[in-house]
């Protein structure tokens, strides 16, 4: 199986928000920007779940955004 990445989950709602800027129904231009958050969602989720700890002074813990 292979796992999409968070900057592909971006392209995917830039894509769906592509489409919702064109469509001309509103049902589906609302349809195609939720599906659009989503991905948004998708990204921000797995970006916090892949960030690691890092401890920046004695007792603090800072969040540590991958390469």
């Amino acid at each position: 199986m292979m796992t999409m990445t968070a900057r592909e989950y971006r392209a995917n709602a830039r894509q769906w928000l592509a489409w919702a800027e064109s469509a001309i129904d509103p049902e589906n231009r609302a349809a195609f920007s939720a599906l659009a958050a989503t991905w948004i969602s998708a990204a921000v989720r797995l970006e916090r779940s892949t960030a690691a700890p890092e401890i920046s002074a004695p007792g603090e813990v800072a969040l540590h955004r991958g390469p």
